[in-house]
């Protein structure tokens, strides 16, 4: 009975700090597409990744905006998607590409934990998460040049960036946006609470303690911290490196921590942002294409220093 209390109030604490997120950002998103004034300058700076890319050049706005509000860019994507300024392969090409500036906006708060904690080897783990985000940027940048429509593309430079705002986009559009998000947010979240109450997690827990058991007991206990929480897991692998343990070690079972929280507690955590602001269908493809990419570029990684 505590169990269930502690993983409702859990959840209810990570609702009351994701839906204002994403309600501010809608609000932002709207904010920022009605002044044209706003647009042009922050669109010029992105150009470049949209000419990388051959997205449509006013996906450039919404790349900059992840620096700063991912929940803003991805309603943004999302609006133009509605309006029929994006195809849903561009969708989803401009979202993928977006997870990097969205990374480095959270590593923001990483960076005092992990150089306190681990020092030098802290940085490095710093330089390989975002080895791993650029590493995808650039990956479904050449794809989405690969497979860009070469007539549109060159035809939608010229398009002024105003015009990817339907008339239809006003405050009654954005509230009803909203409510849409958090709907399906809560819907989802409550149906993430059910899964974990009947003891899935648990399961999972258990599955991982056997499948990395021919390891050491500190690298289990480390991975098992990262899936539970990354500032505990990197607490304690600053712990393990004043103990005398090899940095480049502890690295290497962050890395596996890694992979194990992306596929566990990241799917958790991301789910009700996705679906709330790109829907279900789109939502589950975009998150699970995104973590499955940076789950095998991390093992790519991974493998790389075990060669070493």
């Amino acid at each position: 009975m505590e169990q269930a209390m502690n993983v409702i109030i859990y959840e209810l604490h990570y609702l009351s700090l994701t839906i204002p997120s994403i309600a501010l950002g809608v609000l932002a998103m709207y904010y920022i597409m009605s002044r044209r004034a706003i647009m042009r300058p922050i669109s010029r700076l992105g150009r470049w990744i949209t000419a990388l890319s051959g997205l449509p050049s006013y996906c450039s706005l919404p790349f900059m905006v992840s620096f700063v509000s991912p929940s803003t860019a991805s309603s943004m994507l999302v609006t133009m998607y509605k309006d029929s300024k994006l195809t849903r392969r561009e969708l989803y090409i401009a979202s993928l590409i977006n997870a990097f500036p969205a990374l480095l906006s959270h590593l923001r708060t990483l960076i005092p934990v992990l150089l306190g904690t681990m020092g030098i080897y802290g940085l490095l783990y710093l330089l390989i998460l975002m080895t791993i985000g650029l590493m995808q940027m650039m990956i479904f940048a050449a794809l989405g040049r690969w497979g860009s429509n070469k007539d549109r593309v060159q035809g939608s430079i010229t398009e002024p960036i105003g015009q990817v705002v339907s008339n239809s986009l006003n405050l009654r559009m954005a509230l009803k946006f909203i409510t849409r998000i958090v709907l399906i947010t809560s819907i989802t979240s409550a149906a993430l609470i059910t899964i974990e109450l009947l003891g899935l997690n648990n399961y999972l827990n258990n599955y991982l303690t056997r499948a990395f058991s021919t390891l050491s007991p500190y690298a289990v206990s480390l991975i098992m911290a990262y899936v539970i929480n990354d500032n505990a897991a990197f607490a304690a692998a600053g712990t393990l490196i004043n103990e005398g343990f090899n940095g480049i070690l502890i690295v290497k079972w962050l890395l596996i921590g890694y992979v194990a929280s992306s596929l566990i507690r990241g799917i958790r955590h991301n789910a009700p942002y996705y679906l709330g602001i790109y829907g279900p269908k789109d939502g589950i493809t975009i998150m699970l294409i995104s973590t499955l990419t940076r789950a095998l570029l991390a093992l790519l990684i991974l493998g790389i220093l075990y060669l070493i």
